[in-house]
């Protein structure tokens, strides 16, 4: 069976992108490009973010309406043979792909997502989270541990998809589901990264007590797991609760401690991570306090993390941009606020939601 899914963009997103190129080059809104085309609004949003697939024939019709000169109509077969590809997956008869390949194909997309975000692989990172874990119930037991982690990290990389979405309630499903494979597979340093997920979410929810408990949770599964990293991750998503409580003792403890494990096991993107979280946690500290030493803390994490970050990682960098620009705000920097902020490039889900925050703050800081 044929796994070679496009490594980074998928057709359909692909898809998605030119047609949002050529819609707004010519000027229509997504309401009055569905009325011209007898669909609503909804439904060309979703075909652009790739929550849809496009129908036989919309390619041709949007080709005529928009003047591309054909290349919407070109795109179509790929894609049309990339959704029969995944809607083979789980058919009965159809060989399933072994723990090889799957491992594969999730470092593939895990380097996706830093490049172009969760909208390109909701579906093919759910449809592989759910193979996997059939594949867990059925395979040989000498492979069923092996399978059972894959499903609970593709249901991580799954959830992480529906939380860039800000699609929370979907995020902690995934999650939830991955927690329950990787403990069934043995696997406890499974287990604490999908809690270290968890607190993430409820942090972004601004939900400090769960932010903390499930951290709380991650980090005596790190321990079971005997994993340094695992428990400077569950010390860095205890921290980010902490500081959205305004608790800046235990947040400067909990990093403190994260940073002396990272030192013991350090490799770049954990000590990136670590950056990250620290400017983060501060410019939180700095929101809730008002206290301009934090945000400047801030601005020099998250400028040096945005400086180790490779370039290849344009997501990534985007919304450590858009939450850097936050943090000058509160620093009482406007105007580099403002040279930040316009270096952010249009985006939806989280970056899109970093950059209006970001925007606010400024906005009322000037006003």
């Amino acid at each position: 069976m044929s796994l070679d899914l496009p490594p980074t963009l998928s057709a359909r997103s692909d898809f998605g992108a030119r047609l949002r190129h050529w819609r707004l080059l010519r000027g229509l809104s997504q309401a009055e490009l569905g009325r011209r085309l007898g669909y609503d609004d909804s439904h060309i949003s979703r075909v652009e973010n790739t929550r849809r697939w496009p129908p036989a024939g919309m390619a041709e019709r949007l080709d005529e309406l928009l003047g591309t000169a054909g290349e919407l109509a070109g795109l179509w077969p790929q894609v049309e043979r990339e959704r029969r590809r995944l809607a083979r997956y789980g058919r009965p008869g159809t060989a399933a792909p072994g723990p090889d390949a799957l491992e594969q194909l999730l470092t593939a997309y895990r380097t996706a997502a830093h490049a172009v975000g969760g909208q390109a692989l909701v579906d093919v990172l759910e449809q592989h989270a759910r193979l996997a874990a059939r594949q867990q119930r059925t395979a040989p037991s000498a492979e069923r541990a092996r399978f059972g982690s894959l499903a609970a990290r593709y249901a991580e990389l799954a959830g992480w998809a529906r939380f860039d979405r800000l699609e929370y309630g979907r995020a902690l499903a995934w999650y939830d589901c991955g927690r329950e494979w990787a403990a069934v597979a043995g696997d406890p340093a499974g287990v604490s990264l999908l809690l270290a997920r968890q607190s993430a979410v409820h942090w972004a929810c601004g939900h400090s007590a769960a932010a903390i408990g499930a951290a709380g949770a991650s980090y005596e599964q790190a321990l079971r797991a005997g994993r340094p990293a695992a428990q400077a991750r569950a010390l860095l998503a205890r921290a980010r609760g902490h500081a959205l409580a305004a608790d800046r003792r235990e947040t400067e403890r909990a990093l403190e401690e994260a940073a002396r494990l990272t030192e013991a096991e350090p490799t770049a993107e954990a000590r990136t991570r670590l950056l990250l979280v620290h400017g983060t946690c501060h410019r939180d500290l700095a929101v809730r306090t008002g206290r301009r030493a934090h945000a400047r803390v801030a601005t020099a994490g998250l400028d040096e993390a945005l400086i180790r970050l490779p370039l290849e990682q344009q997501h990534y960098r985007a919304l450590v941009t858009a939450r850097l620009a936050g943090a000058h705000v509160w620093a009482g920097r406007p105007e580099a606020a403002g040279t930040v902020l316009a270096r952010v490039p249009a985006a939806e889900g989280r970056v899109a939601l970093e950059r209006r925050q970001s925007e606010r703050w400024l906005s009322r800081h000037i006003g």
